[in-house]
């Protein structure tokens, strides 16, 4: 049930996300006022951006709250709210029929679903590791990572059916609508199971007996291990930004194929990861999950630069899918263990906010911003290998963090829980071996 309650949130959040992207257009001419639809695709867009600056600010309030109240509460708030998002999508009326008033619901949508988001990576996987056994987290993590995958290979479907089996009128009109309709319906039941789930073992264990969570407190106990979340997070969400989310512009405004190829894209690529996410989730509880993360963040180094330059010399619909299944692969490798090496660097009492600090950030850094300083650059230089740089770039210097600090970030995380344990419990001489209980 554990492992329902997380896939379901975290495909949801990445479904939801993944739909207003790329049906950024329709949304535009339905909920901005009318005249010139270059304002209005831009103001769709920076609302879009928007949400990238309440992520981190959601996920710090909702980190606490799991850390405080429980990650059951925490995952039930998480999934009330991304529902009553995507109630109003559904629902709320065109501009044309209440004016600026559904400009208004629209952005409050939005910013509702970001703030939901920015707490759900922390809080679902916290929740799932915290409640399987020790020698199977990877496989598990490897499970709740093929969310994000399943999320890719729905809204390709979907996204392929508006393209080709719908009108362009019906499109405009209504057609928009249907994708968050869809994932209206998987939302009441996800619900459900989350409200109905049992606390973890970890923090009900530490429930009666652990300090008041103080944000500053985790700040200045553990600010190395932020830094390095968010070095280990930043790969993961730069590939996914540009591999993913960037994929449908590039495919149609830089390799000038078709565009329902970029659906295409996020089908088989989301196959592909959804396939071997759990397979190397499996690996990792054999060899560990932090070498898996090293091997797959330099294949990223390595592959990045000759796959972009093969792809564009010159682009083709079957360059382009082989391209798309080793990527798949590639990000499969080092995603399906982050939240396993992220979640053990902070102790029980800061795990959820400290997740979340570190992944939000990442997310809105390399989120965000990275789609528009991917395109400036390729505007400016003319060069089509700007995105294979920019990964490049974000891999090499994450990885060098991740090498330098892990070691230190995990010691400290381990001490700092033997110390709050050892304040619970009675007086021991000095030379009792001090053990963490997770």
């Amino acid at each position: 049930m554990a492992i329902v309650a997380a896939i379901a949130g975290n495909a949801l959040e990445w479904y939801d996300f993944i739909v207003y992207a790329f049906l950024a257009v329709f949304i535009a001419k339905n909920f901005f006022a009318p005249g010139n639809e270059t304002q209005a695709l831009l103001a769709t867009l920076a609302t879009f951006a928007l949400t990238f600056m309440v992520r981190p600010i959601g996920g710090i309030l909702i980190g606490l709250y799991a850390d405080r109240s429980g990650r059951r509460a925490a995952l039930t708030l998480i999934m009330g709210s991304m529902t009553v998002a995507m109630l109003i999508m559904v629902l709320v009326p065109t501009y044309a029929s209440i004016g600026p008033a559904s400009t208004i619901l629209m952005l409050v949508a939005r910013l509702v679903q970001a703030a939901s988001a920015g707490g759900e990576f922390a809080s679902a996987s916290t929740y799932l590791l915290e409640s399987v056994p020790e020698q199977r987290r990877g496989l598990y993590a490897g499970l709740y990572s093929a969310g994000p995958s399943l999320a890719l290979v729905l809204a390709g479907i979907v996204g392929l059916a508006l393209a080709e089996g719908m009108s362009a009128e019906a499109r405009d009109s209504w057609g928009w609508r249907v994708p968050f309709a869809i994932g209206l319906l998987i939302a009441p039941l996800a619900f459900y199971i989350r409200r109905n789930l049992p606390e973890t073992p970890a923090f009900a264990h530490s429930r009666e007996r652990r300090p008041p969570v103080r944000l500053m407190a985790l700040f200045r106990r553990h600010s190395l291990g932020i830094v390095v979340g968010i070095a280990l997070a930043s790969i993961v969400n730069g590939a996914a930004y540009i591999l993913l989310v960037y994929a449908p512009t590039y495919v149609v405004r830089t390799l000038k194929l078709p565009l329902y190829v970029s659906f295409l894209t996020l089908i088989i690529g989301g196959s592909v990861s959804m396939l071997c996410t759990p397979l190397v989730g499996m690996l990792a509880d054999r060899i560990g999950a932090l070498r898996i993360f090293v091997v797959g963040s330099c294949a990223l180094l390595v592959c990045a630069v000759p796959l972009y330059g093969w792809l564009n010399s010159p682009p083709s619909i079957e360059k382009l899918m082989v391209c798309t299944v080793v990527f798949s692969f590639i990000t499969a490798i080092y995603t399906s263990v982050l939240p396993t090496v992220m979640a053990f660097m902070f102790p029980v009492e800061w795990r959820s906010t400290g997740m979340s600090i570190s992944y939000n950030t990442s997310s809105a850094v390399f989120g965000g911003g990275s789609l528009y300083f991917v395109t400036l650059l390729i505007e400016k230089t003319h060069s089509s290998l700007v995105p294979a740089y920019y990964l490049l770039a974000i891999a090499a210097i994450c990885l060098i963090i991740v090498m330098r600090f892990y070691a230190r970030v995990r010691d400290s995380a381990t001490i700092d829980r033997a110390r709050i344990d050892q304040q619970k419990a009675a007086p021991t001489h000095a030379s009792t071996k001090v053990t963490v209980i997770e």
